[in-house]
């Protein structure tokens, strides 16, 4: 009960203040773009958004190891937060925008995407 209270406000918050596609600060602008890298390794990170949700892959050359986050999102000044639709669980991702790049910190790891 208490994280389905959490996600509503959450979600009446974006809603609140969300942009109908103009650019006012970092939250806008990583939300108006796709998101890729090519990591060393080998796997492809993609990261898209569409209305209030967001979508993060991690794709391998052998489709059995892929990771999907896809579900409601939400970007304050720090932080990327995806509530995944089908584990039922939340994802924190600690952000940083320069240029063109966002770097994406989760769980000791960093991975820094491009804009496509």
């Amino acid at each position: 009960m208490r994280k389905i209270k959490f996600l509503a406000v959450l979600s009446l918050i974006f809603i609140m203040t969300s942009c109908s596609g103009a650019v006012e600060n970092a939250a806008d602008e990583i939300r108006l773009n796709e998101w890729s890298a090519r990591l060393k390794c080998g796997y492809d990170v993609k990261l898209s958004f569409k209305d209030d949700n967001a979508e993060f892959k991690i794709l391998s050359k052998n489709k059995n190891s892929d990771i999907r986050l896809n579900g409601l999102c939400f970007i304050d000044r720090c932080r990327i937060m995806i509530f995944d639709s089908s584990d039922k669980d939340s994802y924190v991702f600690l952000y940083k925008l320069s240029d063109n790049k966002l770097s994406l910190k989760y769980d000791g790891g960093k991975i820094v995407l491009t804009r496509v």
